[in-house]
C-alpha cells in the first residue's frame, strides 16, 4: 500500500505533465487573409448598397461570388444581391437569390429575412398564393414596421382571393397596431367587408365576441335577416347589439333595423309614397333625401306602433318618364301622400296626371319657379332661389345698407339670385354695379377693375389712358358703395374674397349664398371671409334640443352630416306624419291639412303654407366669426 506522500507526489507529478501537455496543444489557425478580405468587399458592396450606388454594389457583389466561391460570407453576399435585385424591382432575379440563400445556407441567421422578402417578392409578381405561403409564419420577424407590413400584404392578397375571414384579421391587426393616423381607415376597411363580403355563418362566428369589429358584424347580421325576412332573428341581432353596446355611436341605426324587423312581422297602417333618384347622376342627393325621411319615419314609428307608416320607395333615375311611372304605380299601392321628387323637371313631368292620381305631392328640394302654380295637389318644402335672394336683401335693408355692388356667376343660379335681389331692392337701395363672372373663374383682377372703373366715373373721376396712371389711380381706390351681394359657390368665392381686399376693397358689409355653407369656403377665403353673413335654410350647429337630437340622431344613424336636402326631406315627412297623427289620413285631408299648416317647428326652420303649396319659411342668417358659422341673432 503506497504511503500518503507517495500519493501526494505521484499527484503532483500527473498535475505537471498535464499541464506541460495542454501547453504544447497547437492554436487555432488564423483566418486566412483571403477570408477577410472576402469580408472586405462584402462590406464594401453593403455601403455601395445604403448609398444607393445599385450598379456598383451588384458589380462588387459579383466581383464576391466569382473571387471568393467557398466564403463564410456568401450567405451575406446573397442577401445583399437578393435586395439590390428587389430595390430595383427585379423580383424574379431576387427570388433566384434568397432561394439560394434558404437552400444553401439553413443555419444562417438570414433565413428569417429572407422568407419575409420571398413573400414580398411574390407579392409584387401578384403570385398571392406563393405571397401568402411566405408571409402567414411570422415566428422570426419582431420588427413592428415589417409586421405592419406582412399583415398589409397579407390583407390584400386574401381580399383578392376572397378568403374574407383572414383578410379581417388581418386588418383587425392593422387597426390596432398602425399609427394612429391611419387606424380610421383600416376599421373602414374592416366595416366595408363586413357589409359586403361575409357569409351569415362568419358574421355569426365575427358577432359572438365583445369589441370591435363584433358590433359591425352584429348590425350586419340584423340587415342580412330582414333582408332574407327572418325578422325575429333579425329583433333578436339589434337586441344583442344595444345590450352589448349601449353607447354605440350606431345605435340609432341598430334602432332603425329593430322597427324595421319589427314592422316585417306586423302589417303597417299607412303607406307613403316616395319619389327620388336612387340610381343615375342625381342619386347621391336621392340618398340623402331619403336618409331624412326614412329618419322622420323612424321616430314616428317609435311613438306610434299601432299606426305605423311604411315608405313605398320608387326610383326615378332623375327621368321624368321614370317620374310618372312610379308615381303612377304609387297610385295602386293605396299611398296617403307623395314625397319628392327632387328636381324640377321631374315636378313639371307629373304635374298633369295629379288630377287624375288625386295624391299630395310634396316635393323637399326642387327649386324651379312656378312649380306649385302646375296643380293644387303639388307642395314644396325647399330653399329657392327666390327666397334666399329676397331674405338676402330684406337683411342689407334692415342693416341700412343702401349702395351695393353685385358680384355673381354667370349661370342659372347667380343670374336668378342677383335679378331677384336686384327687383327687391328697387327703389329702396342703389345697385352701383352688377358684374357676372364665367362660372370656371379664378383671377377675379379683370372684374374687380371694371368694378373700380364703375364707382370712380360714378364720381366723375376720369380713367387714365395710361396703364402707370391707371394702376396708381387704383392703389389709390377707396369704395363708396356699403355693402357687396356675391352669390355664388365656396370654391370661387374663396378665391374671389381675398383678390377684393388686394385691390382695397375691404371694411364693407358682405352678403353670401347658401352655397358658401361649407368649411372649404371659411379653408379658401381665411381671415377675408370674417364678417360675412349668408342666408340658408339649414343650420346644422343650431343648439335648439328639438334640432340637436335630430341631428345627432341623424349623425348616428348614418355615420355624416345632415345638410340641407335631408333636412327639408325629414321637415316634409315629419309634416305629412303630423297630420296622420290628427287622423288626417286620406290624401285629400292631407293636402288639406299642408294648406291649412302654420309654423311648423322644422329643423329647416319654422314653415307655414298660407292657402297655396309653396311653403313660407323663416330662413336662417348666419355670420362667419372667428373661423366658424355663427347664428346671427335677430
Amino acid at each position: 500500500m503506497l504511503s500518503r506522500p507517495v500519493i501526494v507526489l505521484s499527484a503532483m507529478l500527473l498535475l505537471i505533465a498535464l499541464t506541460a501537455s495542454l501547453g504544447c496543444a497547437p492554436a487555432l489557425a488564423p483566418e486566412p487573409q483571403w477570408e477577410k478580405d472576402a469580408q472586405a468587399l462584402i462590406d464594401h458592396a453593403e455601403t455601395l448598397f445604403a448609398k444607393k450606388q445599385y450598379d456598383q454594389a451588384k458589380k462588387a457583389v459579383e466581383g464576391f461570388f466569382t473571387t471568393y466561391p467557398e466564403s463564410r460570407h456568401t450567405d451575406r453576399a446573397l442577401s445583399l444581391m437578393g435586395e439590390i435585385q428587389l430595390t430595383t424591382r427585379n423580383y424574379k432575379q431576387a427570388l433566384n437569390y434568397y432561394k439560394k440563400l434558404i437552400e444553401g445556407y439553413p443555419a444562417s441567421s438570414l433565413i428569417g429575412e429572407a422568407k419575409y422578402k420571398i413573400g414580398l417578392c411574390y407579392f409584387e409578381l401578384k403570385e398571392y398564393d406563393l405571397a401568402i405561403d411566405n408571409l402567414e409564419d411570422r415566428s422570426r420577424i419582431t420588427e413592428p414596421a415589417k409586421l405592419r407590413r406582412i399583415a398589409e400584404m397579407l390583407s390584400t392578397a386574401y381580399v383578392i382571393r376572397q378568403n374574407y375571414p383572414a383578410a379581417l384579421r388581418e386588418f383587425v391587426y392593422l387597426s390596432e397596431n398602425a399609427p394612429e393616423k391611419q387606424r380610421p381607415g383600416y376599421r373602414d376597411r374592416i366595416r366595408e367587408i363586413v357589409e359586403k363580403n361575409l357569409s351569415e355563418s362568419e358574421l355569426k362566428t365575427l358577432a359572438a365576441g365583445t369589441a370591435f369589429p363584433s358590433d359591425a358584424a352584429l348590425l350586419r347580421l340584423a340587415g342580412l335577416q330582414i333582408e332574407q325576412r327572418n325578422y325575429s332573428d333579425a329583433i333578436e341581432a339589434a337586441k344583442r347589439f344595444l345590450a352589448a353596446f349601449p353607447a354605440h355611436p350606431e345605435k340609432t341605426r341598430a334602432e332603425i333595423l329593430m322597427a324595421q324587423a319589427t314592422a316585417g312581422l306586423t302589417a303597417p297602417r299607412y303607406n307613403v309614397g316616395v319619389l327620388v333618384p336612387q340610381t343615375g347622376p342625381a342619386s347621391f342627393f336621392g340618398d340623402r333625401v331619403l336618409k331624412g325621411i326614412q329618419l322622420a319615419v323612424l321616430s314616428y314609428n317609435i311613438q306610434n306602433p299601432e299606426n305605423r307608416v311604411e315608405l313605398v320607395v320608387k326610383d326615378t333615375e332623375g327621368s321624368p318618364d321614370r317620374t310618372v311611372a312610379g308615381l303612377n304605380e304609387l297610385a295602386t299601392k293605396n299611398v296617403v301622400a307623395v314625397i319628392g321628387p327632387l328636381l324640377s323637371r321631374e315636378v313639371e313631368a307629373l304635374a298633369p296626371s295629379l288630377a287624375k292620381v288625386q295624391l299630395p305631392v310634396f316635393t323637399p328640394t326642387a327649386p324651379g319657379a312656378g312649380l306649385i302654380e302646375l296643380s293644387p295637389w303639388l307642395f314644396r318644402n325647399a330653399l329657392t332661389n327666390a327666397t334666399q335672394a329676397a331674405a338676402a336683401a330684406e337683411y342689407g335693408l334692415k342693416q341700412k345698407l343702401r349702395k351695393f355692388v353685385i358680384f355673381a356667376p354667370e349661370d342659372p343660379y347667380g343670374r336668378d339670385l342677383a335679378r331677384v335681389f336686384t327687383r327687391d331692392l328697387a327703389r329702396k337701395a342703389e345697385i352701383l354695379a352688377t358684374i357676372m363672372y364665367p362660372p370656371e373663374t379664378n383671377d377675379f383682377g379683370p372684374f374687380i377693375r371694371k368694378l373700380i372703373e364703375i364707382d370712380l366715373r360714378s364720381q366723375k373721376i376720369p380713367i387714365p389712358d395710361d396703364d402707370k396712371e391707371r394702376k396708381k389711380l387704383f392703389q389709390m381706390y377707396i369704395p363708396t358703395f356699403d355693402a357687396l351681394y356675391l352669390p355664388g359657390y365656396a370654391e370661387k368665392v374663396g378665391l374671389l374674397l381675398p383678390q377684393l381686399a388686394f385691390y382695397n376693397i375691404t371694411g364693407k358689409a358682405i352678403i353670401g349664398s347658401n352655397n358658401w355653407h361649407t368649411p372649404d369656403l371659411i379653408e379658401r377665403a381665411g381671415r377675408h371671409a370674417e364678417g360675412a353673413v349668408i342666408v340658408d335654410g339649414f343650420y346644422p350647429e343650431n343648439p335648439e334640443p328639438a334640432v340637436k337630437a335630430v341631428v345627432d340622431a341623424y349623425r348616428s344613424a348614418y355615420q355624416e352630416e345632415p345638410d340641407i336636402l335631408s333636412a327639408q326631406a325629414y321637415d316634409a315627412a315629419s309634416m305629412v306624419l303630423a297630420l296622420l297623427k290628427e287622423k288626417k289620413d286620406t290624401p285629400t285631408t292631407i293636402r288639406d291639412g299642408l294648406l291649412n299648416l302654420r309654423d311648423f317647428p322644422g329643423i329647416s326652420g319654422s314653415t307655414s303654407f298660407m292657402g297655396s303649396g309653396e311653403s313660407q319659411k323663416k330662413l336662417f342668417f348666419i355670420m362667419i366669426e372667428d373661423g366658424k358659422f355663427t347664428l346671427v341673432k335677430e
